[in-house]
């Protein structure tokens, strides 16, 4: 990092973090869009899909502190590449081999848990990779990129499930 501004490479880390909380919030926000879904291809009954909507928030919650010491330990890179790929991981799990309302509230959660790995890591690279006069544009990008995931996730899922059912 310079003193006059952030280099290329903050740049492209930043990018690399939209991406991954944009995937993040997607991961988070999705299973919101599937209730109808998980009510009529699963026989959810509406309170049992809820609470799978509600999970990955919860995990989220639980491991965000947790996320933010192994990012500091080990680096935002490795915190998101990690975090990232579980939560796909464990998405994939739970759309295409649980059918169980109770291992699904588990995996979905699950998920949200790795997902904040996002949340901590791109936050840590904005502040320690940008110098401070440029701090404002970079976390505006940053927090695009929630309401963009809640974007994607509404117009792509229900479309999606709609097509091919819930899996």
């Amino acid at each position: 990092m310079t003193t006059n501004g952030p280099t290329r490479q903050a740049w492209v880390i930043l990018v690399v973090g939209v991406l991954t909380q944009m995937a993040a919030t997607i991961a988070i926000a999705g299973p919101a869009f599937l209730i109808p879904y998980m009510h009529s291809d699963l026989g959810f009954t509406l309170t049992q899909a809820g609470t799978v909507a509600a999970a990955p928030s919860f995990g989220l919650i639980l491991t965000l502190i947790a996320w933010g010491a192994f990012a500091d330990r080990f680096g935002e890179r490795l915190a998101m590449t990690l975090g990232i790929g579980l939560t796909a991981a464990f998405s994939a799990a739970a759309v295409l081999v649980v059918d169980s309302p109770i291992w699904m509230v588990i995996v979905i959660a699950a998920s949200g848990a790795a997902a904040a790995s996002v949340n901590s890591a791109s936050g840590r690279v904005v502040m320690g990779w940008f110098p401070r006069h440029r701090r404002g544009l970079a976390m505006g990008s940053r927090q695009m990129s929630q309401p963009l995931g809640t974007s994607v996730a509404a117009v792509t899922i229900p479309g999606i499930a709609a097509a091919g059912g819930f899996p």
